[in-house]
């Protein structure tokens, strides 16, 4: 009677066939015959409740792949490109007048590649990556690209001695050559020389820009250059409005001899200098302190740090003109761009202004 009361407070099966008494129960094979299936719970304790239904997950439009990418925007004349567009390209410009080898005494002119080292040198702590160099005669071509930091150079010595006097200058870290030109400009006399301009492509935001670099003739040699450097300003301007027509951005460096008349008239091409010289309403605005060497950048592009640097004349000297540096920011063109994102990573598809 005692085992029985234990066996009903515990909840125990007492077997049926045997009599013998669990405290577990009884045992399996006596709970299956006991338990019909359907009553059986399950071992876990959960009972048996309807799955809910998750609908299939459906997608509007399929994830392009690159190769579809490509295909797409190509239809729109649009390229893939490596940077983000919409990203400002801000870098060191410099015009350099450098003081030509054979442009001193005989016994200076032995000097020029180690004044040009020494130029190269100036250069490359202003943290400059692209400068217009004139009077840069042969044999300063290497002493300047090798203390410059490695520079690659147009036309440098690759179109004749007096051809590359007017020469472009470019870090390769920091810009990729996408096409070269001259132009025959006149010079001393009248005679044409002829003077570069490049189409250059910046390694970090894939914007494309135009630098041409020009020395205009002086009143020396017994040249009364006047009109000549008036011709020669002619000719720049008209091929400012050439390269710009398409909307790529556009610098000038150069030497040109001249300050307000040449300034007020360079700028109906549309472009402004580093320091300050606008043009606007047909009203000229001068800053008041202008000098010969110049920058100039399209409407896409502002300055700062506009600076005219006179040590060179200082010894050890370098030259007899100042070194101009800006720091020249040309805005994202992401307004002519299409963007699609896969997978989290955003491609830039933009037109080629080469094209």
């Amino acid at each position: 009677m005692v085992l029985l009361v234990v066996a009903t407070v515990v909840g125990v099966v007492v077997g049926t066939q045997s009599g013998a008494l669990s405290l577990f129960g009884a045992d399996e094979g006596e709970r299956t015959q006991a338990e019909p299936a359907a009553r059986r719970a399950p071992i876990t304790g959960v009972p048996d409740l309807p799955q809910p239904v998750v609908p299939a997950v459906r997608f509007n439009q399929r994830i392009l792949t690159l190769p579809e990418m490509k295909k797409k925007f190509g239809k729109q004349d649009l390229h893939l490109v490596d940077a983000d567009p919409t990203r400002p390209t801000t870098f060191t410009i410099s015009s350099f007048n450098v003081l030509g080898s054979t442009h001193t005494s005989k016994k200076g002119a032995a000097a020029g590649p180690a004044r040009a080292a020494r130029a190269g040198a100036l250069v490359r702590r202003k943290g400059v990556s692209v400068v217009g160099l004139q009077e840069f005669q042969s044999n300063q071509v290497g002493p300047f690209v090798s203390n410059a930091g490695g520079f690659e150079v147009y036309p440098g010595t690759s179109q004749g001695s007096l051809n590359g006097e007017n020469s472009i200058a470019w870090d390769p870290d920091v810009w990729d050559l996408v096409e070269s030109h001259t132009v025959g400009i006149p010079y001393f006399f009248g005679k044409p020389r002829q003077m570069p301009y490049v189409l250059l492509r910046n390694v970090d935001t894939n914007r494309l820009a135009w630098f041409t670099n020009y020395h205009n003739p002086a009143d020396v040699f017994g040249c009364k250059c006047g009109g000549h450097r008036v011709a020669a300003t002619n000719r720049e301007i008209a091929l400012a409005k050439e390269l710009t027509a398409g909307g790529t951005p556009m610098f000038t460096t150069g030497d040109m001899n001249d300050r307000d008349s040449y300034a007020c008239r360079y700028a109906t091409a549309g472009l402004h200098s580093a320091d300050g010289v606008t043009r606007a309403g047909g009203a000229c605005h001068l800053p008041g302190d202008e000098w010969i060497d110049w920058i100039w950048g399209s409407s896409q592009v502002t300055f700062a740090d506009y600076d005219r640097d006179y040590s060179t004349r200082n010894g050890p000297r370098i030259s007899d003109h100042p070194v101009i540096t800006a720091t020249a920011t040309i805005a994202p063109a992401a307004e002519d761009c299409k963007s699609y994102t896969r997978h989290g990573t955003k491609y830039w598809f933009c037109p080629d202004p080469t094209a």
